[in-house]
């Protein structure tokens, strides 16, 4: 099906990258408008108490990544081979277990998570009815996004990225609404945002089941338990679980430790950062999400050729779309984050640079995780990768033990992170046959040297540049625009390079009609 149909593929991810980029675009303005406001308004101990909360119901959100990645592969597959009976009971059966997951998820956070607040969390007394409160809204927030993941994937897999992109904007409209709310009312502002935002989650959820159940019939649930199914991909589904369990552990646990040696403020100044993490992260994210149906599609088709071009291409650009947007950011840090906020936590400019850069490492592994979910060979791949990622948490917890900064953390994960793609390429190069050799030929080398050129010339630039509004945003446009000529140049390859001409002198021509 998919053979030869290199064209119109590329056609289909860039027009669904193009509506995922709006929305990001929009939802990372609103982002970090409302960040700003809800700082503001919140106070920095309180911001942080929501961050150290909020980010604590997260680590069992490992049940709802593991089950969406699942299903959004069987159903691509499904999809992609027109059987939409089977795509259905793939629907119904795995919404069936996010039911009783969802159901597992809450007692255990009641279980544990209240357990934990009152007794391990550095919160001052006088805030810890408000943390619990927050906690119990979070909480079904959670539950609420594992209902509607389901849905989530049929919109992937059938890439409708456009009706995905408007509900994000939607969603970032009433956001801003909640932050004006946040500034004029006089009750707990931290227990009212909360509040809002579990009522926000409940909106998506129905939303999303009517408008899939109405659009496409292999949406239409009722409850069916298969326990053939279920054994069928419980392989994947724990494996998978076992990943991003480890996973959680590490960004949750690091947050934790944070709240332990350090206290809120520094969980404020993290949280901060990781704001401005995801924001930038979408770029390249959006990009990712387009692709991978793709790859998936492609494998089950056995269109091999197709499958590694796209996966080779896949891996620097999306490399390349982040680096765009952090190097000038990196470069202005202290700067947006002055103009930015009213009051800086410490910490929150190294804090950023350095997340940032992990970033760049991190969506290195989207592509190769997407195929190996593609492959459906999970065992060795989760099994390695995740002993090798999970050194993060002993390891920084050691350092700060023995008296290091908050920022040796990050350090840590940047090179922990490392070794772990290195490991699992190595694992995945096992499972399905491609050249080790040529992926550093084809993806690491010319990102590398894309990066240090870029890189090392736009700091040497910043080094006699003024730090005025103005020199800031000449700075910005400046390395810019020296990151694409750099990545032109050195970061793609004589065919990458001539369809993106290509493309480019397209819609010159066609809007310049």
């Amino acid at each position: 099906m998919l053979k030869n149909s290199f064209p119109s593929n590329s056609k289909r991810i860039a027009k669904n990258t193009l509506f995922l980029y709006i929305r990001m675009l929009f939802l990372m303005v609103v982002s970090l408008y409302t960040s700003r406001v809800i700082l503001s308004n919140l106070g920095i101990t309180d911001f942080g108490i929501y961050n150290v909360i909020g980010g604590f119901t997260t680590m069992f959100v490992f049940f709802r990544s593991s089950l969406a990645n699942v299903t959004q592969r069987f159903l691509s597959v499904e999809i992609g081979q027109n059987d939409l009976k089977a795509a259905n009971k793939i629907f119904c059966v795995h919404q069936s277990v996010y039911i009783v997951i969802s159901l597992f998820v809450l007692l255990l956070g009641e279980i544990v998570g209240v357990w934990f607040i009152y007794n391990k969390l550095n919160i001052p007394a006088e805030r810890l009815v408000a943390a619990f409160w927050v906690f119990q809204f979070t909480l079904f927030s959670l539950c609420m996004t594992i209902l509607s993941v389901i849905y989530e994937a049929v919109l992937v897999a059938r890439e409708e990225m456009k009706i995905y992109s408007y509900v994000g904007i939607i969603e970032g409209v009433i956001k801003l609404f909640i932050a004006y709310i946040i500034v004029i009312i006089a009750y707990d502002k931290l227990v009212v945002y909360s509040f809002l935002l579990f009522v926000v989650a409940i909106g998506i959820r129905l939303f999303y089941s009517i408008y899939c159940s109405e659009k496409y019939s292999e949406s239409v649930y009722k409850w069916k338990w298969d326990k053939k199914m279920i054994r069928e991909c419980s392989s994947m589904i724990g494996w998978n679980t076992l990943g991003t369990l480890v996973y959680s552990i590490n960004e949750q646990g690091l947050n934790i430790l944070l709240n332990l040696f350090f206290g809120p403020i520094v969980n404020a100044a993290r949280g901060i950062a990781g704001q401005i993490n995801q924001s930038v992260n979408n770029f390249s994210a959006n990009f990712y999400t387009s692709v991978r149906p793709q790859l998936m599609k492609s494998y089950a088709v056995k269109d091999y050729e197709y499958l590694f071009k796209l996966f080779f291409t896949t891996s620097k650009l999306s490399v390349y779309l982040l680096w765009i947007i952090v190097l000038p950011l990196c470069l202005s840090i202290d700067f947006v984050l002055h103009l930015w906020l009213k009051e800086v936590p410490g910490y929150t400019k190294i804090f950023t640079v350095l997340i940032l850069i992990y970033s760049v490492i991190n969506v290195l592994n989207n592509p190769i995780w997407a195929l190996a979910l593609a492959v459906g060979k999970l065992k060795n791949y989760i099994l390695y990768g995740s002993a090798v990622f999970f050194l993060i948490f002993p390891i920084s917890y050691l350092f700060l033990r023995y008296g290091y900064p908050p920022q040796s953390i990050f350090v840590i994960s940047i090179i922990v992170r490392c070794f772990y793609i290195y490991t699992v390429l190595v694992i995945l190069k096992k499972e399905i046959t491609f050249s080790l050799s040529l992926y550093f030929k084809e993806v690491i080398l010319p990102v590398l040297c894309a990066i240090c050129v870029s890189g090392c010339f736009c700091f040497w630039i910043d080094s006699f540049w003024g730090n005025s509004l103005i020199q800031r945003f000449t700075l910005s446009i400046l390395s810019f625009l020296i990151v694409i000529i750099t990545i032109l140049l050195v970061g793609l390859n004589e065919s990458e390079r001539c369809n993106i001409i290509s493309i480019i002198q397209r819609r010159v021509l066609k809007y310049g009609k």
